[in-house]
């Protein structure tokens, strides 16, 4: 098993550790593996996910094609997709969770354009729904090699009603708030002594926690990928280890395709399903 780094850009020689920051990352053997922010995956475009507090797309954080090893539903899963809305600071629209969770809209519903939409969603078959600590709510489609490959598709198209105010502009959402759009980069990531091995904060498994040792070649790794998105290796939240994480963890930084974590890190391991953020 290996661990990757990310590096986001337009070209190899010109990465950075986050999406429009200062270019100058080093990647090595660099090789595209996705895109951040923007549009999604070829899943069509009712099969968006909304969030299930209001309704409204959720914006498109990133789509991965995931190596072999990080491939943890079958191989015939090649990619990830994430999916993001701050539900935690948005307040309920009434009938959203209903009638995404299949009920047949009233006549009332059935006769709001917004809502219509709603109801017609098509939830996709490798959806997962996630809910991290705070109540944000966010969700992980794993995609096919075909549907990685694809044309990209944008969030369903903006119908709210005019003159209604705030009632359908609430909560981080596609149609308001989605990033530019920008090309990801894996590369392989060497010298991690936790490459293959269950984080831990209490150094279980042989597992070593970041800033936990004095050792001076240590200390210098830990300071070389710091604040570098990955997959496997060291995590590095910014508050408490969350627990449960597998050696498949995907960890992102604040920034990443519009994801706002207040300066923080998520941890969404592909194993589990698990998906944490600190701010």
């Amino acid at each position: 098993m290996k661990a990757y780094d990310l590096g986001f850009g337009e070209a190899a020689d010109e990465l950075s550790i986050r999406p429009g920051g200062a270019v100058g990352m080093e990647l090595p053997d660099a090789r595209v593996a996705g895109w951040c922010g923007g549009r999604g995956p070829g899943i069509g475009t009712a099969a968006w996910p909304r969030s299930p507090v209001t309704g409204l797309p959720m914006i498109h954080v990133l789509t991965l094609e995931l190596p072999e090893d990080y491939r943890r539903k079958g191989e015939r899963l090649a990619a990830v997709s994430l999916f993001h809305a701050d539900d935690h600071v948005a307040d309920d629209i009434e009938g959203v969770a209903e009638l995404l969770e299949g009920a047949a809209p009233t006549a009332e519903q059935a006769a709001d354009p917004f809502l219509a939409e709603v109801a017609a969603a098509a939830r996709h078959p490798e959806q997962e729904d996630l809910k991290d600590l705070i109540g944000g709510a966010h969700a992980l489609i794993r995609l096919t090699a075909e549907e990685f490959a694809a044309p990209r598709i944008g969030p369903p198209a903006d119908i709210r009603p005019a003159g209604l105010g705030d009632k359908y502009s609430r909560g981080q959402n596609a149609w308001d708030d989605s990033a530019p759009e920008t090309t990801v980069w894996i590369g392989e990531r060497t010298g991690d002594p936790n490459t293959g091995i269950a984080p831990s904060e209490t150094g279980e498994g042989g597992y070593v926690p970041a800033w936990s040792s004095d050792d001076k070649e240590l200390e210098a790794f830990w300071s070389s990928v710091e604040g570098i998105s990955h997959l496997g290796g060291t995590v590095m939240p910014c508050q408490a280890m969350p627990e449960g994480l597998t050696p498949y963890v995907l960890e992102l930084e604040d920034g990443v395709g519009g994801i706002n974590l207040g300066g923080g890190t998520a941890q969404l391991d592909l194993e589990t399903g698990f998906f944490d953020w600190a701010q």
